[in-house]
């Protein structure tokens, strides 16, 4: 389960979290969105690795 592709998910959700959870969420949403829209295939282990990438921003960011 774990690959590049979802260690990517994983830190760019992070980044991306660590500015705004909202905007990290919109983005891995979309790009599953896009996905399944163009033909390929939507995954729920992407989201689920998005989704821990912006809680460990939650986690270290003093902001939130």
């Amino acid at each position: 389960m774990v690959g590049i592709d979802k260690l990517l998910h994983f830190w760019l959700s992070f980044a991306l979290g660590l500015a705004s959870p909202f905007m990290a969420a919109a983005a891995g949403i979309g790009k599953e969105i896009y996905d399944a829209l163009s033909g390929g295939m939507a995954s729920a282990a992407d989201l689920l690795a998005d989704g821990l990438g912006i809680v460990l921003a939650l986690i270290v960011s003093p902001i939130w």
